[in-house]
């Protein structure tokens, strides 16, 4: 039972939804086509790459892919994604990671609200919502392309606000150190999630980490145990 967290905010990619096979499928899926401005001498990225591209500059991250194409094939490369990225959701692709929903089932006992806070478009979060209902586990569900550039501010005061919490109140779970910056501005408490991704060195942005979601658990404790130090 927490004694002062009342809101827990997830991140969706890599953290609630195994998104790696979906996010490297989509990106090959759309370079077909650009087979041929592609040099031979480049290397085709894998999914660590998608990942660190992801970490790095988030929903944007298709925008950052050096592959040695055009200005012109690369404004074309962005749209071709995200039409791929949802056919491949929508068909199946990626899972939610085991635990997730025990997790928040285990919030709802502790009367803990749980919203999603997806660092991604709206189109895209619709998708895995319907494909994998999750609705049916958060209480809220919110994603950055709704508030435009840099919004990630704005869609956490967004949630807390839905939800009647003070920051105080709010823990916020990622995995881009984007994020835990941005949280911390505003007086959150973080915990980094490393289950879904290779590259951790960004978690250390957050106040807690968890590498695996059985030590989740013990984070989100000692989180609320320093949120009601905050609060005395």
């Amino acid at each position: 039972m927490l004694q002062h967290i009342r809101l827990i905010i997830f991140d969706l990619d890599y953290l609630v939804y195994d998104c790696a096979k979906v996010k490297i499928q989509a990106l090959r899926q759309s370079l077909i086509s650009m087979a041929d401005e592609i040099p031979e001498d480049v290397r085709l990225p894998d999914a660590v790459d998608a990942e660190e591209g992801y970490l790095a500059h988030g929903l944007q991250w298709i925008d950052h892919v050096e592959i040695g194409l055009s200005q012109d094939a690369l404004e074309q490369l962005q749209p071709a994604y995200r039409i791929h990225e949802k056919r491949f959701v929508e068909s199946g692709a990626g899972r939610i990671h085991p635990g997730i929903e025990e997790l928040i089932g285990l919030c709802r006992q502790w009367n803990v609200k749980t919203a999603l806070g997806a660092e991604a478009s709206r189109d895209y979060l619709m998708a895995v919502t319907d494909s994998h209902q999750l609705d049916n586990l958060f209480y809220n569900m919110l994603c950055t392309e709704e508030f435009g550039s840099g919004s990630t501010d704005e869609m956490l005061e967004e949630l807390m606000y839905l939800a009647e919490v003070h920051p105080s109140e709010t823990l916020v779970l990622g995995t881009r150190s984007d994020c835990f910056q941005k949280a911390r501005n505003m007086d959150l408490l973080t915990i980094g999630c490393g289950w879904g991704i290779h590259r951790h060195e960004g978690l250390a942005e957050a106040d807690f980490q968890s590498m695996a979601l059985g030590q989740l658990y013990s984070a989100i404790e000692a989180a609320d145990q320093l949120a009601v130090q905050k609060s005395e």
